[in-house]
């Protein structure tokens, strides 16, 4: 009976530093993961930082690239549709608001 407690007893201690050594591990890589993601959204701002400066020098006319010149002419030419489409989706609001109004002109509720 006391081997089986021995036995017992060594493999409670394994399994303890087994989850001691999980957790240590589970630890250490969350606080790398954390550098990683904290790392991925520097490197993200930097390229959305690399973009406006070459979108600016676009506008300014100083893009000499013909693949920058060539992606700020997209931006502008996709800002000046949703720009346009903007203006329509609040000219269709307008319409169905003068529909709406006149509907209910002289009526009662």
């Amino acid at each position: 009976m006391g081997d089986f407690l021995s036995k017992l007893g060594k493999s409670a201690v394994e399994a303890a530093n087994k989850a001691g050594n999980k957790a240590g591990e589970l630890v250490e890589v969350g606080k790398l993961k954390g550098k990683v993601a904290s790392l991925k959204s520097d490197k993200s701002n930097a390229i959305k930082e690399l973009g406006d400066r070459c979108y600016d020098l676009f506008r300014d006319d100083d893009a000499a690239d013909g693949t920058v010149r060539s992606l700020c002419e997209k931006i502008t030419s996709l800002t000046a549709e949703i720009e346009t489409l903007e203006d329509e989706i609040e000219n269709v609001r307008d319409e169905y608001k003068e529909k709406r109004d006149s509907e209910y002109d002289g009526e009662t509720l």
